[in-house]
């Protein structure tokens, strides 16, 4: 692998501007969930949805797929740390994509 660093840095190291350079191209993220809460009409666009579980003591259990009664619905969680949006734990599913929050209710579409 050092060997790979070592070429490509050598061949960029002598091109003359950026432009000749190897280009590197990603799949970038697209949003594909809309969590609306009601009250404000607030929107959240986010690419990733989880389900937090918690532990007695508030600290976070594990993350999952499915809602379910008692935990927070988190929009594009990065390391569990940081993410765009979390609410307060679930405590009630009115459907399958409504879900009322100790604070406010909430819908989640896929875009």
């Amino acid at each position: 692998m050092n060997a790979n660093y070592q070429l490509n840095n050598t061949t960029t190291k002598h091109m003359k501007n950026k432009i000749d350079r190897p280009k590197i191209f990603m799949d970038l993220v697209t949003d594909k969930y809309i969590l609306t809460r009601i009250e404000d009409d607030k929107q959240i666009k986010a690419s990733v949805i989880k389900f937090i579980e918690w532990n007695e003591d508030g600290t976070g259990k594990s993350s999952h797929d499915e809602p379910a009664v008692g935990r927070s619905i988190i929009a594009d969680p990065v390391n569990g740390v940081i993410y765009k949006w979390m609410t307060t734990q679930i405590t009630e599913i009115i459907s399958e994509n409504k879900f009322k929050t100790k604070n406010s209710t909430y819908t989640l579409h896929k875009i």
